[in-house]
């Protein structure tokens, strides 16, 4: 029993870190020029190693990606199951962006990826298909919070779709501006404080 979970640990631990250093290749190359060859030499491992957990670069990426989509669902139906007054929720979800990017970086930067030039060229229409399917039902889940919020009378009416892509959008202009002020060695505010005064902001407008 002890050799055969050591073995099981092992691939884990060797398919974890195949995946931290897909998402560096795609990061440093982009996704259109990386290569299996690329993600064995930043993993120290052969590339027939890889082929053994992936089919192909397009199945590693999708397989991240399918992974923190499933993740950002699961806390998303958590936060809806909790209770809470609708207004309460979405700001459990925009602090819940903030808590993925910091807690899951890697995940997060499979998620922005999707703005890669090149990369959905090359995912089969199928994946592509299903990409879409389940990108939808995270801003589907957060809709329906906004719409509950606006159905109580604490928001005023707005299409709950909108209100999800401004607030998606903001938050990864927000990480974006933050990160390259870092690069650039700028210090003017966090992203943290950032990320509570955004909101605050928004809401203002939102609320009835």
């Amino acid at each position: 029993m002890g050799t055969a979970h050591r073995k099981v640990r092992e691939r884990r631990a060797r398919k974890q870190g195949i995946q931290v250093a897909a998402v560096r290749v795609f990061a440093e190359k982009g996704f259109s020029r990386a290569t299996m060859e690329d993600i064995a030499r930043q993993a120290e491992v052969s590339v027939g190693t890889i082929y053994l957990y992936y089919r192909s670069k397009e199945d590693l990426y999708v397989s991240l990606l399918f992974e923190s989509m499933q993740r950002m669902s699961e806390a998303i139906e958590k936060i809806m199951a909790s209770g809470l007054r609708p207004d309460r929720q979405l700001r459990r979800v925009w602090d819940y962006f903030y808590d993925y990017h910091a807690r899951y970086p890697q995940s997060y930067r499979v998620l922005v990826f999707l703005q890669q030039p090149g990369l959905i060229s090359g995912l089969a229409p199928k994946t592509l298909q299903e990409i879409n399917v389940r990108a939808a039902r995270n801003f589907s889940l957060v809709s329906r919070i906004v719409a509950a919020a606006i159905d109580k009378g604490l928001y005023r009416p707005h299409e709950p779709r909108e209100v999800v892509d401004l607030l998606w959008s903001l938050f990864l202009g927000l990480v974006h501006l933050s990160e390259t002020r870092k690069n650039l060695g700028v210090t003017i505010a966090t992203l943290k404080d950032l990320h509570r005064k955004a909101f605050a902001w928004l809401e203002e407008g939102l609320r009835v």
